[in-house]
Formats: structure tokens, sequence, C-alpha cells
């Protein structure tokens, strides 16, 4: 019995020591605003102006890193005259395609794409007066399976930190957004 015991003991330490423990030890990155932190729409039912997250040059996450969830969470301007059942939000990587997100809720979609490109959201409303806004907060859960690291990407209007910013998007004014309605 004393064997099994010890096994099982210099097993368990061998487990410790030796096999990273990558899951259970995710770490939070936060690489500052979006670009502008308010975006804001002028027209009924076409898409506003687009929010960025420039992540190419985020040093604290690896460059062969793949999201595996994105979660954007936003408010709305109420006093506009917009609400959540006739807003539509949509998260768009680089090449101008994304997906509608749901506030608050992870979206699968998105699994297996780069982290470290361009994001940016955008928003279309049937209903406002003159003009309306959001303010987007968003989350990337990602993993590495090169470093075996994996962690959580939190990008919210705290104040940007020199990572965020327009001048090195790609030209998204010829974009066009293909949006996938789930």
């Amino acid at each position: 019995m004393k064997k099994l015991v010890s096994f099982f003991s210099i097993f368990a330490l061998f487990l410790v020591l030796f096999v990273p423990q990558n899951a259970s030890a995710a770490t939070t990155y936060s690489a500052g605003a979006s670009s502008p932190s308010t975006i804001y729409a002028y027209s009924l039912n076409t898409w506003s102006g687009q929010g960025f997250w420039d992540l190419r040059n985020v040093s604290s996450i690896p460059d062969t890193a793949v999201v595996t969830a994105a979660k954007l969470n936003w408010s709305i301007c109420t006093t506009c005259g917009m609400s959540y059942d006739t807003t539509v939000v949509g998260l768009f990587k680089q090449d101008g395609s994304g997906y509608q997100m749901d506030s608050g809720f992870y979206n699968y979609n998105f699994g297996g794409q780069p982290v470290k490109q361009n994001w940016f959201a955008s928003f279309k409303s049937s209903k406002f007066n003159g003009s309306g806004y959001i303010r987007p907060v968003l989350t990337l859960l990602w993993e590495d399976s090169t470093s075996l690291t994996s962690g959580t990407l939190m990008l919210s209007d705290s104040p940007s930190d020199g990572l965020t910013g327009q001048a090195n998007v790609v030209e998204s004014e010829e974009l066009i957004y293909e949006l996938v309605e789930e």
C-alpha cells in the first residue's frame, strides 16, 4: 500500500512540475480602448461608424494565438430613443467579415481566427432621434497551441495606452460588411 501511495505522490508531483497548467491559469490582458470608444450613427438602418481594436502589436499575446470565443457588450443611447431590440451590432475581422453579436454572450463563430489583427464593431438601428451611439466592450478568449498558453483579452473603454488606434487600420471605407446572422 505504501508503494502505491508513493507512486501516486511522485506521479502527482511530476504532473505539477512538468505539465503546463494553461487552462486553469488563464491571464487577462487589457489592450485599452477602441478608437473611438463611442461609435455614432446618423442614419436609420445604415451601418454606423466603426470602433477599432488594433491587436497586431500586443506583445503579451503570442503571434500564433487564435480566438476560441468572442463577446461584445455594449451600452446604447437610450435618451436618443434607441432600444436593444431595434439595434443590430456586428463584430468584424480586418477583412470585413463578421457576425451579429448578442450583448454579453460569447460567440464561438470566430474560433480559430488569429487574435493579432484589426477588429472593429459597427451597428445599425431602426430607431433613434437624429443620431445614436453605442459604447462597445470586447472580450476575446484565446489559446496558443505552440506555447501551450491561453487567456482572456478584454478590450474596453478604459484610457488608451497606445495599443489601439485607427492610424494603421485597413482601409475600412472600402470594406463591404459581410455580417452572418445567427
